[in-house]
């Protein structure tokens, strides 16, 4: 019963959305910096490709891969014209990153060879030997897949989860690796 309960409890803790302090201070939206080596865009079909030290920085996560592509859809309530006649107004639908993702958010980081992301329900997917590390412990499994803005995780077939003791809550370092 007592390994049930820890259990529960460090699933209900993994992902989080934003701390306390963010949620209370209103601030300006900020802008999302996206890096790599190469960009192609076919404005045609609404893709963004990023090839080769991809870094996202956001005021709410950090995403590392090695390829992200970007999918765009139009804004429903927003048609407008660019500068350069282009029409604006996209907005993310989905993201697919390839090759040594890592995510931090908050405390936590998960580690995984691909990572998808859906707008419109905020879920991300993680496969190819994926981990999910916070300060109370790491989980890992053929599939995990959590939401943004909830607290909810599913990890599918070949679940591992290690539970750090009280003492060893912290931060995850790679020290906290043996069982």
């Amino acid at each position: 019963m007592i390994k049930t309960i820890a259990l529960l409890a460090i699933l209900l803790a993994l992902p989080v959305s934003a701390t306390a302090d963010e949620s209370s201070a209103p601030t300006a939206p900020q802008p999302t910096i996206v890096t790599s080596e190469k960009l192609s865009v076919d404005y045609l079909q609404n893709i963004g490709t990023f090839t080769g030290n991809v870094l996202v920085v956001d005021p709410r996560i950090t995403v590392r891969a090695d390829q992200m592509v970007v999918w765009f859809e139009r804004a429903t309530n927003t048609v407008t014209r660019s500068r350069s006649g282009e029409l604006a107004g996209r907005q993310l639908s989905r993201i697919l990153a390839k090759g040594g993702v890592v995510i931090t958010l908050n405390d936590r980081k998960a580690k995984a060879e691909e990572a998808e992301y859906t707008a419109h329900d905020g879920r991300v997917v993680l496969s190819g030997q994926p981990e999910l590390d916070t300060p109370d412990g790491r989980v890992s499994g053929e599939t995990i897949v959590f939401w943004r803005d909830t607290k909810k995780i599913e990890v599918e077939s070949r679940t591992r989860l290690l539970f750090y003791p009280e003492e060893q809550r912290a931060a995850p370092t790679e020290s906290n690796d043996t069982p």
